[in-house]
């Protein structure tokens, strides 16, 4: 199992485990995904393709540069989310985080990844809600997002997302289309 992590990784980012711990990881993204990874079997979101404007944009944007600050990424794409979760709770995340609009336009998939923990950034999903909403009113964030990342073996903490950079082929461990699709 997942060990320890140390509260600095050698590169002075927080909670950036070791190059050989792994993660389980869900992702739900439209089925067309599949379709999209590149020659080298590598998934990279656009904001083209995510469809992610206006104030939304700034916030992910956010995230982005909290990536490239941690040495996740080196460029400036959408991130993709991932949670760790059992897969008897799957349907019910799907449905809170996906909303009916979304389901009723493109066919999701539930993709299953085993994941480097290298190139994972957790963070706590109701802040990052917070974050993100603020943002959708104001149109900014004034904030350096070092409350981002958090520690998945503290004690008591709450709902916590993973975010990568991409996704590789190598990652994919299944593909099943989501239960729950809205007509």
């Amino acid at each position: 199992m997942r060990k320890k992590f140390a509260k600095r990784s050698p590169r002075g980012s927080p909670y950036v485990a070791s190059r050989t711990r792994i993660a389980r990881l869900f992702t739900f993204q439209k089925s067309c995904v599949l379709d999209l990874f590149d020659s080298e079997g590598r998934y990279v979101p656009t904001w083209e393709g995510t469809r992610i404007r206006g104030n939304h944009r700034i916030a992910y944007e956010f995230v982005v540069r909290q990536l490239r600050q941690m040495e996740l990424t080196r460029t400036d794409t959408p991130p993709v989310w991932a949670y760790e979760a059992e897969p008897k709770e799957l349907d019910i995340l799907a449905e809170a985080l996906l909303s009916d609009h979304e389901l009723s336009r493109s066919e999701y998939v539930t993709i299953e990844l085993i994941v480097p923990e290298k190139f994972i950034l957790r963070t706590a999903y109701g802040a990052w809600c917070e974050l993100y909403f603020s943002c959708l009113e104001t149109g900014e964030i004034s904030d350096d997002g070092s409350w981002l990342a958090v520690d998945p073996e503290q004690e008591n903490h709450e709902t916590v997302q993973a975010i990568l950079p991409h996704i590789l082929r190598s990652w994919v461990v299944t593909t099943k289309p989501l239960r729950h699709q809205h007509t």
